[in-house]
């Protein structure tokens, strides 16, 4: 979909792309625990949000507490795109590490990207206390070196982070390692700034407080056009309705692919699986853990003694060879494991997979579009979708208040 004018009306449905396979844990454990209609008359509203999984809830909880009027719209139930096939490890650390990160947009710039995202994940576990969300729980993130050979690379990580006031520790040497983890590695970065969640339970909440901050939101609605219009923003739905607004949001993750100027992210498929209960978790404090290597091993526990291990990304080509691949995948990822953990039988009760989206440099892009100053795009990309979905909200919300920005422009899509 693109936006049109008086004389392009091709009709093109926002969020309409299959993101997930599998059964997703999140989507079993969660009940739906209370549905919107589908909009039914024409309305007018300060800023409408177009998706309603995580990165949209996020925005409408800041919009809303903010005394912003906000309206919700989203072509299926909230949270059943990519929100309940996510993993929400939420870590400050960018996909890119830091060293790599300033040889591609300069020292200054990377810095601050790290630190927002410092601030942005002690800004989520604020915003669950604050709503009296209660499955959000602060865990020690441990990336450790895959290789011994890159051990050295961490050392110099470290050494970064820790020159701009970064949290972190090194962790040298086997000995140091095995203080944190129940295997050998030849180094690893332990930071406490972490958390765990469950995006599809904390983005119904969001939306719930939202409702009573007098947002409006609407499911099974879906956006078959956007037209820019004087002093604002037009959005037509399907049946006909339209909705006019001084601001658009898209949280639609990849699915605005269609909207964005050039090749400006790469879309790849990840795999995920769930334990049966186990007692005890085999690593002290429960850490987030991710390796090294790229595409990288990640694992994380979850209520009730279970561990979710994921990775094994390749790049999509299609929903369906993605889909293809989920036996095989998990079975690898089982395989890991097992290596880490050979004394543990990890049974898995649930598997699935899902698409998401990488930038050349692993930041977001939040920005508007190109000759569009009314429509933003609030896209977490990478790893740290819903820590990015936080800095998205808070930026896009200082724009409509009027406020200075100058961190919008770290995350601009010709950057």
């Amino acid at each position: 979909m693109g936006l049109f004018n008086s004389n392009d009306r091709d009709v093109r449905i926002v969020g309409s792309q299959d993101l997930h396979s599998g059964l997703p844990y999140w989507l079993v454990l969660n009940e739906l625990p209370f549905s919107h209609a589908r909009l039914a008359t024409d309305l007018h509203t300060e800023v409408v949000i177009i998706g309603g999984g995580i990165t949209g809830a996020l925005c409408n909880y800041s919009f809303s507490s903010a005394g912003i009027s906000t309206v919700v719209v989203d072509g299926r139930s909230f949270g059943t795109g990519s929100t309940c096939a996510s993993t929400a490890l939420l870590q400050y650390e960018i996909d890119t590490p830091l060293r790599l990160l300033i040889d591609l947009v300069g020292e200054r710039n990377a810095v601050a990207a790290y630190q927002l995202s410092v601030r942005a994940v002690g800004d989520l576990k604020a915003t669950a206390q604050r709503i009296g969300f209660d499955q959000f729980t602060s865990r020690p993130s441990i990336q450790y070196a895959s290789k011994p050979s890159h051990a050295k690379q961490l050392r110099k990580e470290f050494k970064l982070r820790q020159a701009h006031g970064l949290p972190v520790q090194l962790l040298d040497g086997k000995e140091a390692v095995r203080t944190v983890l129940p295997f050998d590695a030849s180094a690893a970065l332990r930071c406490e700034t972490a958390a765990e969640t469950d995006a599809l339970a904390f983005a119904q909440a969001l939306h719930k407080a939202s409702v009573k901050n007098g947002a409006r939101m609407f499911e099974h609605t879906h956006v078959v056009d956007v037209r820019e219009v004087k002093g604002g923003v037009e959005i037509l739905t399907e049946q006909g309705h339209r909705i006019r607004a001084k601001y658009m949001v898209y949280a639609t993750g990849y699915e605005a692919l269609d909207q964005l100027p050039g090749d400006v992210v790469d879309l790849n498929s990840t795999y995920a699986m769930i334990s049966t209960p186990m007692d005890p978790v085999p690593w002290p404090d429960q850490a987030l853990i991710w390796e090294t290597a790229t595409p990288y091993l990640y694992l994380r526990t979850a209520p009730g003694g279970r561990i979710i291990v994921g990775g094994r990304d390749e790049p999509f080509r299609s929903p369906k060879l993605r889909d293809a691949l989920l036996a095989k995948k998990t079975a690898a990822l089982q395989r890991d494991f097992s290596e880490l953990f050979p004394e543990i039988p990890f049974r898995t009760e649930f598997k699935w997979c899902g698409t998401f989206g990488s930038t050349k440099d692993g930041l977001p892009y939040i920005d508007s579009g190109p000759k569009t100053p009314h429509c933003f795009y609030a896209l977490g990309m990478g790893g740290n979708g819903i820590t990015f979905s936080a800095l998205a909200a808070e930026l896009i919300r200082d724009h409509i208040l009027g406020r200075a920005v100058p961190d919008l422009e770290l995350f601009r899509f010709d950057r």
